[in-house]
């Protein structure tokens, strides 16, 4: 039998070597040909290579089986060669196996695809996943499928939608060997409003009173951080200090908090901390955050937002909007209630108000009302004038890739993708991610089958090894090859 790679390897001295040279005398005498020409050319013969060795593994693995004493105790075989195609980043690899029956139990197994981690019914490699997962934390489903492996094949968008889908994504907990002493610690927190196509499934999607479709989805985010610092010494840029981000599209607010408040306790020496303070527009599920956190907790509304409706409110008063802006600023400065009160009531009742902007300047007065304590705690608490940038991590976490282009979603994609979108924020990996997957189903290898592989690659590990030394060097002294005739060429001619 021959030993893994060793076939392969063989295969590659004879033919692969003969194109890399025919490529690489292509690069040398043909004068508009760049290196990028040259990479991608070499491709295809490395691709090539890739592929015989999984072949030729799967194969030999499978011979294995087949002459293993105590394999033919448990099993007997019911079919031999049976063909198989799994696509990887190297493209398409095809292999023959046997078809093995239980003595013991009904049922029928591929014990070379059990070894390898190969299911019933999976037609791409965990590699394809994880590149198309990767891509498609940036890209639509359709470029992630195309972009899935190094070759021309393609996996289609339906394939990478059912891949995020299945996806499990835990939470991210540093490890700390000591919890962090931190007086201050401090939390923004917003939503994305996302475009529903469907919800589980098409045509689902309900109408309201007027025959508008509810089709709006608002994935939520959280974040916790120490404070700001400069990116660099001479930097004018800002970052926070150790963020830790949670989203996702959460029905239940209380639990979502506990996330929250389960990752501080964690991190943070509870006996030391001082304030937390949670920014914001005021949305409810943003308050409920104040229940779960406790007495240490407290919400300032974020400025944003209040400039923000401030601004939609006074935008009707032609000449007037400048004074009637600053007498508001000014109120909320003095920390004067009942002066915003008149203000709202005249602009309520000016002569260009219309009865729905009247409306609006109502609500915003009701507003900054409810939010009095949380507007004015800036007036004498230095911590709290801290900015909230939860609007700019929204659009570079969300909306780039949810809500800034016209897409359409369904519920578990939103929740996915925003998950996932979480996930790589806080540092992780999408190797990882997949391992996380397949750590309930591991690869069930039988100890003395694991011995006789390894047993194999060490009795057979100098042939192949000599046999592409003896072929592939390019420099052997004395020998004399295209590809050495070549080098010494192209070696002349930058020399």
């Amino acid at each position: 039998m021959l030993s893994f790679m060793y076939k392969s390897i063989l295969q590659f001295n004879e033919n692969g070597i003969k194109s890399i040279e025919k490529i690489t005398k292509s690069f040398i005498s043909d004068g508009t040909k760049m290196i990028g020409d040259l990479v991608m050319e070499l491709d295809r013969p490395i691709q090539e290579l890739q592929r015989n060795i999984i072949q030729d593994i799967l194969e030999s693995i499978d011979e294995i089986y087949l002459k293993d004493k105590k394999r033919k105790e448990t099993h007997y075989v019911e079919r031999r060669s049976d063909p198989n195609t799994i696509l990887t980043t190297c493209g398409e690899v095809n292999y023959t196996r046997t078809y093995f029956k239980c003595r013991n139990k009904e049922g029928y197994e591929y014990l070379v695809d059990k070894y390898a981690g190969i299911t019933p019914g999976m037609r791409k490699s965990q590699d394809v996943v994880i590149k198309s997962i990767e891509h498609a934390v940036c890209s639509s489903y359709r470029i992630s499928g195309e972009n899935a492996t190094n070759t021309e094949d393609i996996v289609s968008k339906q394939a990478v939608m059912k891949d995020i889908h299945k996806l499990e994504i835990p939470a991210i907990i540093p490890e700390v060997k000591v919890k962090k002493k931190c007086k201050i610690l401090y939390i923004n927190a917003d939503e994305d409003h996302v475009s529903l196509q469907f919800h589980k499934k098409k045509g689902d999607l309900q109408e309201d009173k007027l025959g508008r479709k509810q089709n709006t989805i608002m994935p939520k985010l959280i974040y916790v951080f120490e404070g700001v610092e400069k990116e660099s010494e001479n930097s004018k840029r800002k970052k926070l200090i150790n963020k830790h981000c949670f989203g996702g599209v959460h029905q239940d607010n209380g639990a979502f908090w506990e996330e929250v408040r389960d990752y501080i306790n964690t991190i943070y020496d509870e006996t030391y901390l001082e304030k937390i303070y949670i920014m914001g527009d005021g949305a409810y599920w943003i308050k409920t955050g104040l229940e779960v956190l406790g007495a240490k907790s407290i919400f300032v509304l974020d400025k944003f937002h209040l400039s923000q409706s401030v601004t939609r409110a006074t935008a009707h008063l032609g000449d007037a909007v400048f004074d009637a802006r600053t007498r508001i600023y000014d109120s909320i400065s003095m920390e004067d209630l009942d002066e915003i009160k008149k203000i709202f009531d005249i602009i309520a009742d000016y002569p260009l108000t219309t009865q729905a902007k009247r409306k609006q300047v109502l609500q915003t007065k009701g507003y900054i009302v409810n939010y009095w304590e949380a507007i004015t705690i800036r007036n004498n608490d230095e911590q709290a004038r801290m900015g909230c940038s939860a609007e700019g991590s929204i659009s570079h976490i969300y909306s780039s890739r949810l809500s800034s282009r016209p897409l359409g979603w369904s519920k578990i994609g939103v929740d996915k993708m925003s998950r996932l979108k979480v996930y790589i924020e806080n540092g992780g990996e999408v190797y990882d991610l997949m391992t996380y997957q397949n750590i309930k189903k591991e690869r069930k290898i039988e100890e003395h089958i694991r011995d006789q592989v390894d047993k194999n690659i060490r009795k057979e590990r100098h042939k192949y090894c000599d046999a592409f030394e003896h072929t592939t060097m390019a420099l052997n002294i004395g020998k004399r090859t295209g590809l050495h005739m070549m080098t010494k060429a192209l070696r002349g001619i930058c020399g």
